[in-house]
């Protein structure tokens, strides 16, 4: 038996014994084309709260250059409510068949997640 043989050996192992241990964990195992759906609309969410607080408050007006508007957007805060959010796609997923379709319906454990996965991966997110 060559070493290239045992490490594979021990690959197979070390893959059987995390299936077998997998029953003790809740795993919530998310599709690709969910998460990218969940996080652009938890993007999208972001924006337009800061976008609608800042046109409220008068801090953006229709003759301000883009690097102010940039300045003052990136000075703002958001809230994440992850129920609120799983609610606004699930919404918006009724509207549309295809949607419906691939990506099912949205629960707030999800976006959790998924905030958490940013956030991870170096996203500012206020979690």
């Amino acid at each position: 038996m060559s070493g290239c043989e045992s490490n594979k050996e021990i690959e197979i192992l070390y893959i059987k014994y995390l299936i077998f241990n997998m029953k003790d964990f809740d795993y919530n195992i998310i599709s690709p084309e969910k998460i990218a759906f969940i996080a652009y609309n938890i993007g999208v969410y972001e924006t337009v709260q800061k976008f609608g607080e800042s046109i409220i408050q008068g801090k953006i007006t229709s003759d301000m250059d883009i690097s102010k508007i940039s300045e003052v957007l990136s000075s703002s805060y958001s809230f994440y409510d992850s129920e609120l959010i799983s609610q606004i796609v699930n919404v918006m997923i009724k509207q549309n068949k295809d949607s419906s379709s691939i990506i099912g319906h949205v629960t707030a454990e999800e976006v959790n997640q998924i905030m958490q996965q940013l956030k991870a991966s170096g996203v500012s997110l206020p979690v």
